[in-house]
């Protein structure tokens, strides 16, 4: 997954596989591309019932829209 393609989940309901086997769900609210974060790796939050939930590219192995 690139950078580019998180833009496509905002203002989305999604699935959030992570790479260590976590399924995350929410809606899509912030994307933060590399350069406007530290580290500088890009960024989805997602907004759950339990809050607001940041998880870096690295870390997602892939998304669907609910």
């Amino acid at each position: 997954m690139t950078e580019k393609e998180l833009y496509e989940y905002r203002g989305k309901n999604i699935h959030v596989n992570c790479t260590d086997g976590q399924v995350l769900s929410g809606f899509c609210c912030i994307v933060t591309q590399a350069l406007d974060n530290d580290p500088e790796v890009a960024s989805i939050v997602i907004e759950r019932e339990s809050g607001l939930t940041e998880i870096m590219l690295p870390e997602i192995e892939s998304i669907t829209v609910e």
